[in-house]
């Protein structure tokens, strides 16, 4: 069986040999060699392929777009282009719509549905294996603040697969915290074991209510490491912290010490009393390559209440 990209160029041959484009290895050249497939609609990387205007000036781009989506089979009803993350404060996608209307995508991962709105949200295919394993986690009785929700990347493992009590959503992106309600109602989940919070974490994040806390930014949580602090009960918890490590400057170790160190003073700050909680590494987690020589770490980390000392 043809691979998808063997078939695109004899299909796409074909095509320009119907509308008298001469094909060459320029044209060759432009097809591509990678891309993802998101339930029924074809992301391609832009500026990396289909860059030739030979293309367009000689084939009609109805033509074009829907010889392009057949050749990846009858399920590709759309394609869309993915750029660089916009420079915004919410690290808006960058993507263009070339066949199709409907931005909204939906597809399944570990028997939870997603959706999301390909020009205002992004989905990590490369995060599944930690999200994979919050799911795997077992949250009964727990109550959860989730400091960076975005469409539900973390909220709905701990609710769908890990049974969470109740899971506090912060999101300040309101088409991000769109898409989360849907994929909320989607997964029928009760009202009551959620609350959606909108706006900068450090403004409307609950304090002492959470048994776990997750701070899922990259490449940095840690101007909110205070926020999930003061989230934790009073008894204690744990913390899910993330973060891009660069292997040349420390291991993945030294890193989490640093990330346990930093949250113990944190705490101690917070509650102002000496060595009034202590704090354990459960668990390293990498989760993928961020870069040369940079990973992609969460560091899983235990607070205990102790006696404070005078």
């Amino acid at each position: 069986m043809s691979s998808p990209r063997v078939k695109l160029t004899e299909n796409l041959q074909s095509l320009c040999n119907k509308h008298g484009l001469i094909w060459d290895d320029q044209l060759s050249n432009d097809i591509p060699r990678k891309w993802r497939i998101h339930g029924d609609i074809l992301l391609l990387p832009s500026n990396r392929c289909f860059r030739d205007s030979r293309w367009l000036n000689h084939i009609p781009s109805d033509q074009f777009w829907s010889t392009i989506a057949r050749s990846f089979g009858s399920s590709i009803k759309r394609i869309a282009f993915e750029g660089s993350i916009k420079n915004d404060d919410f690290r808006s996608p960058n993507t263009r719509l070339v066949l199709g209307t409907d931005p909204w995508i939906n597809l399944v991962e570990n028997g939870i549905k997603f959706s999301y709105n390909v020009d205002k949200s992004m989905f990590c295919a490369g995060n599944n294996t930690e999200r994979m394993r919050m799911g795997r986690i077992s949250c009964v009785n727990e109550t959860i603040v989730d400091l960076y929700a975005g469409i539900g990347y973390f909220t709905l493992p701990f609710l769908v697969h890990g049974h969470a009590r109740h899971v506090y959503a912060c999101e300040w992106n309101p088409d991000a915290m769109e898409a989360l309600r849907r994929n909320l109602q989607a997964n029928h989940i009760d009202e009551d074991r959620y609350t959606l919070l909108l706006g900068d974490n450090h403004l409307i994040c609950p304090v002492g209510v959470a048994d776990r806390c997750n701070l899922g930014l990259i490449p940095s949580s840690e101007a909110s490491w205070p926020i999930g602090c003061r989230a934790l009960r009073s008894e204690g918890g744990r913390l899910h912290v993330h973060g891009v490590v660069n292997t040349k400057q420390e291991t993945h170790d030294q890193w989490s010490e640093n990330v346990r160190q930093r949250i113990e003073t944190i705490m101690r700050d917070i509650h102002q009393e000496k060595n009034n909680y202590k704090c354990e590494i459960e668990h390293i987690e990498r989760v993928k390559p961020y870069g040369p020589h940079l990973d992609h770490l969460v560091v899983d980390l235990l607070l205990t209440k102790i006696s404070s000392s005078s």
